[in-house]
C-alpha cells in the first residue's frame, strides 16, 4: 500500500483566476521576475568575485570578496529561486489566486535593495545592511503565511519555519562577516547549503516521483514496470537522517559526524533509486529532476569524506556538490518546468534549457574534481567556471522571453 504524501508540490496548472490586463507580463506571477534574477545572479556573482582574483577588478567585500560571494550564491540567487517557487506553489496548494501585480513588484524591490546594499556592505552601517537584505525574507515569509492561514492550509507552514532558519542564518552571516559577533563567517554559507538541503529533500522527495508517475502512465510504462514510491516510513527515515547529519556537520565530533553523513548518503542515493529516473531518459524535463537530487547524497558523501579526511578533501570543497550541484541543478530543473507550465507552453525542455542544465551539472562536476587534480586545478576550475556562465546564459535565453512576455492562449 502507497502512502498519500502531502501535497508539497508544483503541479501543472490551469490559471484560476488571471490577472488584470493593464499588469506587465513581467508582474503576473512570482516565478516571472525571481527566476529571471536568480538567473542572473549566478552570473553576477561568480564574474564579478573572478574578474576580482583573476584580473584586480574591484569587488563588493563582507570581510572579504570571498564571503561576499558565498554570500550572494547562497542567500541571494537561492533566496530568489526559492521565492519564486514558493508564491508560486501556494497557488496550487490552496487554490488561492497566484499573487501578481504590486505584491511582486514589492517583493522584486526588496530583493534588489538587499543586492545593492550588499555591494557596499563594507561601508555602510549593519543595522541598514541587515534590514536592507532581510526585509526580502520577511515580506516573503509574511505573504506566504496570510495565503496558507486564508485558506486554512496550515500544513505547509512548516515551510515558512525553514525560511525562517534561513533568514537568521543569513543575518548571523552578516553580523560575523562584519565582526559584529564573535563567530566564524566562513561555517554560515555551509548552514544555509544544509537548509537548501533539508528543502530539496523534503519538496523534491514529492514533486520528482509524482512527476516521475505522471511521465510513466502518460507514456504507457506503467504497470510493466514498479511504480514510483510515494513519500512513506522510508522517506522519513531519510529524512530525520539528514537533519541529524546536518546538524552533527557543525559539532567537534568530526568522526561521528563524517560517519553518519556518509550513512545517510547510502539512504538517499537508495531513495532516489526508488523513483525509477532510469525509465525516464527520453524527456530531459524528468531525468533533470533525478540528476539534480542526485547531488544531495554526493554533497553528503564528500562532506563526510572531508569531516573524516580534512587533509585529503576540503569541506570548502565538498559543498560545492551542494551548492553548485543539488541546489542550482535544482532550481534550473525546478524553475524551467514552472516557466513552461505556468505560461500555457508545452512541457517540452528545448535544445537551450538541455543543454543550459548540462553545462551547470558538468561545471559541478569539474569544480569537485579540481580539488584533486594536482597541477591542472587551475585549469579545470577556469573550465567549470565557463561551463557555469554558459549554462546560466542558455537557461536565460531559453526563458527570459517566456518570462517576460504573456502566456499563451490556448484555442
Amino acid at each position: 500500500m502507497v502512502s498519500r504524501p502531502i501535497p508539497i508540490l508544483i503541479t501543472d496548472p490551469a490559471p484560476r483566476s488571471a490577472p488584470g490586463k493593464n499588469t506587465l507580463p513581467i508582474w503576473r506571477g512570482a516565478f516571472r521576475p525571481l527566476f529571471l534574477l536568480a538567473g542572473l545572479q549566478a552570473i553576477i556573482g561568480v564574474v564579478w568575485w573572478m574578474a576580482s582574483l583573476i584580473h584586480g577588478v574591484w569587488a563588493p567585500q563582507l570581510g572579504t570578496s570571498a564571503l561576499w560571494h558565498g554570500h550572494e550564491m547562497v542567500f541571494a540567487f537561492g533566496g530568489a529561486a526559492l521565492g519564486g517557487f514558493l508564491l508560486t506553489a501556494i497557488a496550487n496548494w490552496t487554490g488561492r489566486p497566484a499573487l501578481h501585480g504590486p505584491v511582486i513588484m514589492l517583493l522584486t524591490a526588496c530583493w534588489l535593495a538587499g543586492r545593492v546594499a550588499m555591494i557596499f556592505a563594507a561601508d555602510i552601517n549593519v543595522v541598514v545592511l541587515l534590514v536592507a537584505e532581510l526585509t526580502y525574507f520577511a515580506v516573503l515569509i509574511a505573504f506566504a503565511a496570510r495565503e496558507l492561514i486564508e485558506a486554512k492550509n496550515r500544513r505547509n507552514l512548516k515551510l515558512l519555519a525553514v525560511i525562517a532558519a534561513l533568514a537568521i542564518t543569513d543575518a548571523l552571516f552578516i553580523l560575523a562577516a562584519r565582526d559584529t559577533i564573535a563567530l566564524d563567517a566562513e561555517i554560515f554559507p555551509r548552514v544555509g547549503i544544509f537548509i537548501f538541503l533539508v528543502l530539496i529533500a523534503l519538496i523534491g522527495g514529492r514533486i520528482i516521483p509524482g512527476f516521475t508517475r505522471n511521465w510513466l502512465m502518460r507514456n504507457g510504462k506503467l504497470p510493466d514496470i514498479a511504480e514510483p514510491v510515494s513519500f512513506n516510513r522510508f522517506d522519513a527515515l531519510c529524512m530525520v537522517a539528514l537533519l541529524v547529519s546536518a546538524i552533527l556537520a557543525f559539532t567537534p565530533w568530526q568522526q561521528v559526524a563524517g560517519i553518519v553523513l556518509m550513512i545517510t548518503a547510502i539512504l538517499h542515493f537508495a531513495r532516489l533509486s526508488r523513483w525509477r529516473g532510469i525509465h525516464t531518459l527520453t524527456d530531459p524535463l524528468i531525468w533533470m529532476l533525478h540528476i539534480a537530487y542526485l547531488w544531495l547524497p554526493i554533497c553528503l558523501m564528500l562532506v563526510g569524506i572531508a569531516q573524516l579526511r580534512p587533509d585529503f578533501y576540503a569541506i570548502n570543497d565538498a559543498v560545492h556538490a551542494g551548492g553548485a550541484g543539488a541546489m542550482a541543478c535544482m532550481i534550473m530543473a525546478v524553475g524551467g518546468r514552472a516557466a513552461l507550465g505556468h505560461t500555457g507552453r508545452s512541457l517540452v525542455a528545448g535544445k537551450l534549457f538541455t543543454i543550459g542544465f548540462s553545462l551547470i551539472w558538468l561545471a559541478t562536476a569539474l569544480r569537485l574534481i579540481a580539488p584533486v587534480a594536482g597541477s591542472h586545478y587551475l585549469t579545470i576550475l577556469a573550465t567549470a567556471t565557463l561551463c557555469w556562465i554558459g549554462g546560466w546564459l542558455f537557461f536565460i535565453l531559453r526563458y527570459a522571453p517566456i518570462l517576460l512576455c504573456g502566456p499563451v492562449k490556448k484555442s
